[in-house]
């Protein structure tokens, strides 16, 4: 598969592509305790899912080969498209969120999970929008996993445990729902949870660390092409 301008920066070229659509990994039940716990952070997600331990370390072994970097792809408002890269580079591996706009031009980053992480890429309210937008692959449930290891947010609201406690059900969790929702929730790999405020009518993060603070190394432009992707109602904050 193809990212504008995602992999233009590598010396010599990667080729051919290691990206590759993610939908085949994800059909494994070992998926999601997989994830979340390589990168959502949750150590208790694997028991949560009844992952035998042997089985998930060949899971994972396979979901982070340096040769084959899946990519699971959510379409977003105005016909653009979120990238979940998992760059299994071997110097250089990490989570990339990127945004593909609808205009054909490259890549926007939105978050790095990695040691030089940037983020967080959205605000709760983002994330609840984005995780409803329509989408034939991935139910709301996965929608919401996927992003939330990209989110943070100060003015989370404390029903925000439940809201994801309920996700994990749905993608199969079979016990201690609670227990994970709160380690994801409150992962401190990376950032800290930020407050965003809108500025020019754009909202923009006022964490240090993230792609989408006002005179960072993204213009005005593709901060509100970021913010018309994640649009919902009231995204405007004051």
């Amino acid at each position: 598969m193809i990212i504008p301008g995602y992999l233009d920066g590598y010396e010599p070229p990667l080729r051919p592509s290691p990206l590759v659509g993610g939908a085949e990994v994800m059909s494994s039940p070992l998926f999601w305790p997989a994830f979340l716990y390589t990168v959502g952070g949750s150590s208790t997600a694997p028991a949560a899912f009844d992952a035998d331990p042997g089985d998930l370390d060949a899971f994972v072994e396979r979901l982070l080969h340096p040769d084959r970097w899946p990519v699971f792809s959510l379409p977003l408002a105005r016909r653009n498209h979120l990238h979940i890269v998992m760059r299994n580079f071997a110097d250089d591996a990490g989570v990339d969120y990127v945004l593909e706009p609808n205009t054909g031009d490259q890549s926007i980053e939105l978050a790095a999970l990695e040691g030089h992480f940037r983020g967080p890429a959205l605000a709760w309210p983002e994330l609840m929008a984005a995780a409803q937008h329509p989408d034939s692959d991935h139910t709301p449930a996965e929608r919401l996993l996927l992003l939330l290891p990209a989110y943070g947010d100060s003015d989370t609201p404390a029903t925000a445990v439940d809201v994801v406690a309920a996700a994990l059900s749905s993608v199969g969790a079979r016990s201690n729902e609670g227990q994970v929702s709160a380690e994801l929730l409150d992962s401190r790999r990376y950032w800290t949870p930020c407050p965003w405020a809108a500025t020019d009518g754009v909202l923009a993060c006022l964490g240090p660390h993230s792609y989408r603070r006002v005179g960072g190394r993204l213009s005005s432009v593709e901060l509100r092409v970021i913010a018309d992707a994640f649009a919902h109602p009231g995204s405007a904050r004051r």
